[in-house]
C-alpha cells in the first residue's frame, strides 16, 4: 500500500472517519485507486452515510472486480441499507473469489444476526474464527448471538477474547457487563459498566445498566445519578424513565415517581402491569417489585 492509503488507514483505525473522507477525497482527485474508494466507503459507513458508502464501494468494485474485500465492503453497505438480496449476493461473491476471506464470513454472521437467524450467524462467525482466530469482530458478534440465546457462559468467553484482540471498547465492556449481570456476578457487571463509562461518559446504555446494578445493590442515590445522566442523553426513553421512577420511589420521592409512571401509562396502559414491564425491560425482581408498588399508588 502507498503512503496515502497507509496514512488514511491509520486515521481510520483511530476513529477519525471525517478526516479519512477528507484525505481520500483529495487523493482521488489525482489518483482513482480502488483502495481509496474502498477505504473512503468504509469511513462513510461508520459515519452512517450509506448513499455515499455505496457509491464508493461501487467504484471500488468497478476498478477491482476480482478483489474479494471490495464485495465485502459493498455487502456491508447493502446490509445496513436493508437490501438483503444484494448484500447476500456480494458476500457470497466475496467468498467465491476468496474462500478464505474471514471478514466475508464475519459479515455474513452480522447479517444473519441482525435478521434473527442465530444458528446461521453462529455458523458463519465460527467459520470466520476458524479462518482467522485473531478476528476480534467475529468473537464479538458471536458473543452477542450467544447472549441473545441466553448462553451467557459462551457469550462471556467470546467477549473476553474480543476484548483481548480489540482492546478497550465501551460497547464491548457494556455487553460483557450485561453478561456478567445475567450470570449473577453483579460486582463484575458494575465494574464493566464503569469501564465503559470511563471510555464514553455519554454511553446511555452503560448508564442505564449500571443504574440497574446499583438499584440491586441498594445504592439508590448512585442509581438516581446514572438514570438522570442517561435521561439527559435520551430524554424520551421509557426504559430510563421507568428506572428513574422506581429509583425515586425507593428513595421516598413518591409523588415524582407516580408522575413519571403515569406519563408512561398515558402512552401505553400495559405499564399498569408490573410483570409485563419486567419482561419488556428485562428488569430484575427487585425493580419489578418496586414498580408494582408505584403502580398500586396510581
Amino acid at each position: 500500500m502507498n503512503k496515502t492509503y497507509n496514512d488514511a488507514k491509520q486515521q481510520f483505525d483511530a476513529g477519525e472517519y471525517e478526516q479519512v473522507v477528507t484525505m481520500l477525497t483529495t487523493a482521488i482527485e489525482t489518483e482513482r485507486e480502488a483502495d481509496y474508494f474502498y477505504l473512503r466507503g468504509l469511513a462513510h459507513i461508520e459515519l452512517d452515510e450509506l448513499p455515499e458508502a455505496l457509491s464508493d464501494m461501487n467504484k471500488a468494485v468497478q476498478l477491482g472486480k476480482r478483489e474479494s474485500k471490495y464485495y465485502v465492503g459493498r455487502g456491508r453497505a447493502f446490509s445496513m441499507k436493508g437490501d438483503d438480496k444484494n448484500a447476500i449476493s456480494d458476500l457470497k461473491r466475496a467468498i467465491k473469489l476468496d474462500p478464505n476471506n474471514a471478514e466475508a464470513y464475519s459479515e455474513l454472521g452480522e447479517y444473519f444476526s441482525s435478521r434473527g437467524n442465530a444458528e446461521k450467524a453462529i455458523e458463519d462467525f465460527s467459520k470466520a474464527i476458524e479462518l482467522d482466530d485473531k478476528l476480534g469482530e467475529a468473537y464479538y458478534g458471536r458473543g452477542i448471538v450467544h447472549s441473545d440465546k441466553n448462553d451467557y457462559k459462551a457469550s462471556l468467553e467470546d467477549y473476553n477474547k474480543a476484548l483481548e484482540l480489540l482492546g478497550d471498547d465501551a460497547d464491548l465492556f457494556t455487553s460483557r457487563g450485561a453478561t456478567h449481570f445475567f450470570l449473577d456476578d453483579w460486582a463484575a457487571s458494575k465494574a464493566d459498566f464503569t469501564k465503559a463509562l470511563e471510555i464514553d461518559p455519554e454511553n446511555a446504555r452503560a448508564l442505564n445498566n449500571r443504574g440497574v446494578v446499583e438499584f440491586c445493590f441498594g445504592e439508590y442515590e448512585a442509581a438516581k445519578e446514572d438514570y438522570g445522566k442517561a435521561l439527559g442523553i435520551v430524554p424520551q426513553e421509557r426504559l430510563l424513565i421507568g428506572g428513574f421512577a422506581v429509583t425515586l420511589h425507593a428513595l421516598g420521592n413518591v409523588e415524582e415517581a407516580k408522575k413519571l409512571w403515569q406519563g408512561m401509562v398515558d402512552l401505553d396502559r400495559r405499564y399498569l402491569n408490573a410483570k409485563w414491564v419486567g419482561e419488556q425491560l428485562l428488569w430484575p425482581e427487585a425493580m419489578v417489585a418496586e414498580a408494582d408498588k408505584v403502580i398500586k399508588l396510581l
